[in-house]
């Protein structure tokens, strides 16, 4: 007799390429199969209530939906359908926008979509999305020892909890359960992201799927204008806060609002705001200019070559990226061009700056290059003229040395920035010496 796990298997038509783990006689796949298929280890996950057909390298289509997105008379009606014709049944309730629709509101989109991207092509890749009002489509792809359950797991426990702090609200925002299944070939694969990508013009919520900016599609033609036919139809950004509501945040609500923000050009251009790296609790904060290419692909700052002798300058001072050191830029979004950012663009961006030194308070800034010391001290002057002394930022010492990447085309300076370096080592144990003598 079968067991219920293997009538699952041959009920989704897997066999004789599949087998469930632990199973001792191995099936052996097709030869004319890939050899990236052959090596698929399978097996049925079941946590008590529906089952999930895993895979490692594996590609999957995957549906999580709001709590409260199914209405208790939709739920009675598909215990009394046939099980063939549930899903199609659950897609049109989705599609029909039950519930509070939570997702329709921009800042809990973007809330979001912002987690999906946070960890795209490190923890998985994507190959395509969509938010709708009360549920989210994925074609994703698991990379590396990371399990969908695990990637799930994180991302609805963050979102959740964003969302809720977000509408003021507590209690369940996700349904616990969500579906998910393994693509099997690409013609399958092909269907899947068609799928995805059409939600929103099936939900007669957009013409086009580049018109719906909670999706792949919108969001991609959301960063370049022309490939937008016709207006988007809900806004791609949040309206900037105000640099009063910017100064009450915390933490995780500060890098949420940059990266959702709006304040000034440089938003519709860039990949991903890049907000700060490093201990947000630490003694020193070194202040850099904008991003760069590297650095709005990536989401950190100084990276490419500027990084790596910024992490050299660190070490000459017996510091580390991430360790008893805050990196952070003037602004948070890439220039054109790689260009310095203009004083209207300094302008909107400082209250995040500003807010991120009153949380993290650190005992000593640095700021590297012209850009950010004018912009920490509020007058324009010469590097040359500002180095070898101690500012001031608002009661915490300053000291201005050169920036990385004016460096690596200026090695006759490499010399001053050295002085810079130990000037600043020996004004911080200054400092120290003098917070332990007052205790």
């Amino acid at each position: 007799m079968k067991s219920l796990s293997q009538e699952w298997l041959a009920e989704l038509n897997l066999s004789p390429l599949w087998r469930q783990r632990g199973v001792a006689d191995e099936v052996v796949a097709p030869a004319s199969l890939p050899a990236t298929q052959n090596n698929h280890l399978q097996g049925v996950h079941n946590r008590g209530y529906l089952p999930h057909l895993k895979a490692e390298g594996g590609i999957y289509f995957l549906t999580f939906r709001l709590a409260d997105s199914l209405p208790q008379s939709a739920l009675d009606e598909l215990e009394r359908s046939a099980p063939e014709t549930r899903s199609k049944q659950i897609e049109t309730y989705l599609d029909a926008g039950h519930g509070e629709c939570c997702l329709r509101k921009p800042e809990i989109a973007q809330i979001v979509i912002q987690a999906l991207k946070q960890f795209e092509g490190e923890r998985y890749v994507l190959h395509d999305w969509v938010v709708m009002p009360n549920h989210v489509h994925l074609v994703i792809e698991p990379r590396g020892a990371h399990a969908l359950s695990d990637i799930l797991h994180s991302l609805k426990f963050y979102t959740a909890t964003e969302a809720n702090r977000s509408l003021d609200r507590h209690g369940a925002f996700w349904q616990h359960e969500s579906y998910d299944r393994l693509i099997r070939g690409q013609e399958e694969f092909d269907r899947c992201v068609q799928y995805v990508r059409q939600n929103p013009v099936r939900a007669n919520l957009a013409e086009a799927p580049e018109q719906y900016a909670f999706g792949c599609a919108g969001y991609v033609a959301g960063r370049d204008a022309g490939a937008t036919t016709g207006e988007v139809v809900a806004p791609a950004s949040l309206p900037a806060l105000t640099p009063d509501q910017i100064a009450q945040l915390d933490w995780p609500q500060l890098k949420q609002a940059a990266a959702t923000c709006t304040a000034c050009a440089l938003h519709a251009q860039r990949t991903q705001a890049v907000f700060g790296v490093g201990d947000e609790q630490a003694d020193w904060l070194f202040v850099g200019e904008a991003p760069g290419a590297e650095e709005d692909q990536q989401g950190e700052p100084f990276v490419g070559q500027a990084g790596k002798l910024l992490d050299n300058m660190l070490a000459s001072i017996e510091l580390k990226r991430g360790e008893k050191a805050y990196i952070a830029n003037v602004v948070k979004c890439r220039p054109p061009d790689n260009r310095n950012p203009d004083a209207a663009e300094v302008l909107a961006c400082a209250p995040y700056l500003d807010r991120q030194i009153a949380l993290m308070q650190p005992k000593l800034i640095v700021a590297l290059g012209k850009v950010a010391a004018v912009r920490l001290l509020g007058k324009d002057a010469t590097i040359a003229s500002l180095r070898g002394q101690v500012l001031d930022y608002h009661g915490t010492p300053l000291i201005i040395t050169y920036h990385p990447a004016y460096l690596l085309r200026s090695l006759t300076d490499k010399a001053r920035a050295w002085e810079d370096l130990c000037f600043a080592r020996q004004t911080f144990r200054g400092l120290m010496n003098q917070a332990n003598a007052t205790i």
